[in-house]
């Protein structure tokens, strides 16, 4: 078997508006706080939301060493959440669960606090992210980001 290679197809930098955090903090609050927590909770999730980072990486000759909990950068306890397996081309979603082909697959996914200055670790080695670019519509159409409750 080849050596399990991936391939990094694009890495996003999401970007939320006011009204977008106030629906997040609305749907999962609800009533159940008072408006002036949710003004104080905009203040902390725009502060939070500002460091998501969406990745759509290509594993190839992946083994059984290979996890998305291996996903994370070097000093963060942040790890890959809400992923999903893509088609080749990425255009539509294959699997929410797991890859039709272990060994072969693409996977797209969010990452708190993320810095493009430190590496991505997985679990065969590092992938430089050098820059972050906006999602394209199809993607965030496709999985779009909802923020962990």
């Amino acid at each position: 078997m080849a050596a399990p290679r991936m391939t990094l197809n694009g890495a996003y930098q999401l970007k939320f508006d006011d009204d977008q955090i106030r629906q997040f903090i609305e749907e999962d609050w609800g009533d159940s706080i008072s408006e002036k927590e949710k003004r104080e909770m905009l203040a902390m999730k725009r502060v939070e939301l500002s460091s998501v980072a969406a990745l759509d990486i290509t594993v190839e000759n992946a083994d059984a060493a290979c996890k998305v909990s291996d996903f994370h950068q070097p000093g963060s306890d942040q790890v890959a959440y809400d992923e999903v397996y893509l088609t080749a081309d990425g255009r539509s979603v294959e699997s929410k669960r797991k890859p039709k082909d272990p060994s072969h697959f693409r996977i797209y996914f969010f990452l708190h606090d993320f810095d493009s200055r430190k590496p991505l670790q997985t679990s065969y080695g590092e992938i430089r992210v050098e820059t972050l670019d906006p999602p394209p519509d199809y993607l965030k159409l496709l999985h779009p980001f909802r923020p962990v409750g």
